[in-house]
């Protein structure tokens, strides 16, 4: 039983105490939480504190009179007040002063120090409010408040809105309310505070503003109480900067060139390009075109031109897109290999995924005379193009070879790139001079006879051109020369001086090169000389011819006394005729 009493007690003790630590609450007084200044009065300051008003009795501050600097408390209201109550704690009655905005006091008396809250009589146009220590001890004040007419009205809205719109700025102008209690206006843009003005100022200039651009624009009214108004909305848009007009894009394979008109406002000072929205650079007011280059074929870009203008505006910009073309890329090292009956191409593909084939053209390049060489034509044999060259071929390959070509001839060959869209490049030539055609050799010439007595003459090369039979120095017949064979009658046979036969075969090129002849073999025991007959008496005579002059030369210095003595006689003679 004594210990529930005990118990009982505890409880009741502990619920005093929390009571009386919760009783000196100053919560919603005009110094509630405030910093209160130290001094000797309203117009001295030696330090600051909060330890008054931070509805705590348990913490304060120590006012000492034999200072003469740290007797006092005081505050300073921002606009007019209307007290009617206090509350005071602090471990002795101390002087209470309430001031107008000049200074003097309007009210003063000993305030308790018990900490309850206590009415006056209403003291209006209250400024200042201090509590000063009289004694000459020290005491403690622990909390310190003041309680005034709570006005909850607001004053009057502005009047009269007008805006002055730029492209940047917004100003604005208003009549003010005329209450009594009237203090401040306030301006919001887009429901941010900008700017409180006192009550004699009706005008304000919203600066810095993007242009073309929708601000919600809201003005305030306040009082003394802090009582601010629903305000006066209205919603203002800017006006834009000017773009350069007529942007176009020129687009190639690789670059893309925009040209533009730059705006005529006087406060332009250039432009900033961009790619795809990065920026890429800033050109100065002259400027009306720039060059992308190192581009992607067949890929879409957006170009955007942002006018420049001073104190840092720029315009929305203007925008155009283009799309680069797919390349037309010429091959790589074209080279031609010249036979007398061929030609190969031979070159190295375009590295482009947009490549398709080649196309291969030709020309015949006659050779030019001195004076044209001289005087700079040129003759072609145009067939089915501007520029004299016939078409040939298409390939997706890496070489051609032209079998139409004749020897001894120089040709001009032209090879362009089509791409998958159809469009072809310029090309690029190469000129090449096919040599002469070589001459044919007869080999492995024999002679047999068939079961008519026919002679069967044969051979194992040529297998190209023609081969001529001739007999007796006439012609007996041609024939293909990849036969390789020719027939002679046994009656139209004949035979020379030696007893060899008189028949001889010309191989002829198949361009008419004609190589040296070949005597027909022999049958039987019959001997075949180098020479045919007429062969050997063209040799003699051309040999006689040759050696004859020396021959005579020699009779002349053998018997050169004779002659002279013959020729003088004949000149003696011619004399005695005369006389």
């Amino acid at each position: 039983m004594l210990k529930k009493i005990f118990l009982t007690l505890c409880f009741l003790l502990l619920g005093s105490q929390l009571q009386l630590r919760y009783a000196f609450a100053y919560s919603g007084g005009l110094l509630d939480g405030k910093t209160i200044y130290i001094g000797n009065n309203i117009n001295s300051i030696v330090g600051t504190t909060n330890l008054v008003t931070d509805n705590d009795d348990s913490t304060g501050i120590q006012l000492d009179i034999s200072t003469g600097t740290t007797k006092t408390l005081w505050y300073k209201f921002d606009n007019a007040k209307s007290v009617i109550a206090y509350q005071f704690k602090s471990d002795r009655t101390m002087l209470m002063r309430f001031y107008n905005q000049s200074g003097s006091i309007l009210y003063s008396f000993s305030a308790s120090g018990v900490g309850l809250k206590k009415n006056i009589t209403q003291i209006d146009n209250v400024y200042y409010v201090s509590v000063t220590n009289t004694d000459t001890r020290k005491h403690y004040v622990y909390e310190f408040d003041v309680f005034a007419i709570q006005d909850t009205i607001p004053p009057h809205d502005i009047t009269n809105l007008k805006a002055n719109v730029s492209a940047t700025k917004i100003d604005l102008t208003f009549e003010q309310p005329t209450d009594v209690d009237f203090n401040s206006t306030k301006i919001y843009l887009n429901g941010v505070l900008k700017a409180t003005l006192d009550k004699t100022t009706n005008y304000y200039s919203l600066n810095g503003l993007s242009p073309d651009t929708s601000y919600d624009i809201k003005i305030t009214t306040v009082d003394n109480n802090n009582n601010e108004s629903n305000g006066v909305t209205t919603t203002v848009r800017t006006l834009p900067l000017p773009n350069v007009i007529n942007l176009s894009l020129v687009p190639s394979t690789n670059s893309l060139l925009a040209q533009w008109i730059n705006p005529i406002d006087s406060g332009f000072i250039g432009n900033d390009i961009y790619l795809d929205g990065n920026f890429i650079t800033s050109l100065d007011k002259t400027a009306t075109s720039y060059n992308f280059t190192n581009l992607n074929p067949n890929t879409s870009y957006a170009v955007k031109v942002v006018s420049k203008f001073i104190d840092g505006y720029s315009s929305k910009g203007q925008t155009a897109t283009a799309k680069t073309t797919i390349p037309v890329e010429d091959v790589a090292d074209l080279q031609a290999d010249a036979k007398y009956d061929r030609v190969k191409l031979s070159w190295t593909r375009p590295n482009s995924e947009f490549f398709s084939h080649v196309k291969i053209y030709r020309k015949n390049v006659e050779r030019k005379s001195f004076w044209d060489q001289l005087f700079g034509t040129t003759s072609v044999s145009a067939e089915n193009t501007s520029d004299g060259y016939t078409p040939m071929f298409e390939t997706n390959g890496t070489y051609w070879i032209d079998l139409t070509v004749t020897p001894d001839t120089t040709y001009s060959y032209k090879v362009t790139s089509v791409n998958i869209e159809g469009d072809e490049s310029q090309g690029v030539t190469v000129e090449t001079t096919t040599p002469s055609e070589p001459v044919p050799v007869l080999a492995g010439v024999a002679t047999t006879q068939n079961e008519n007595g026919d002679y069967v003459v044969t051979w194992t090369s040529p297998s190209k051109g023609t081969v001529k039979l001739l007999i007796e120095g006439r012609e007996y017949a041609q024939v293909d020369a990849a036969t390789k064979q020719i027939v002679i009658k046994k009656e139209d046979m004949k035979t020379d001086f030696f007893g060899a036969y008189a028949a001889t075969l010309i191989p002829i090129g198949e361009y008419g090169t004609k190589g040296q002849a070949v005597n027909v073999p022999s049958l039987g025991g019959k001997i075949d000389f180098p020479l045919s007959f007429q062969d050997f008496l063209e040799t003699t005579i051309s040999i006689l011819a040759w050696v004859a002059p020396f021959i005579l030369l020699s009779l002349m210095f053998i018997f050169w006394r004779p002659i002279f003595n013959f020729i003088k006689k004949v000149i003696s003679n011619e004399r005695r005729v005369k006389q």
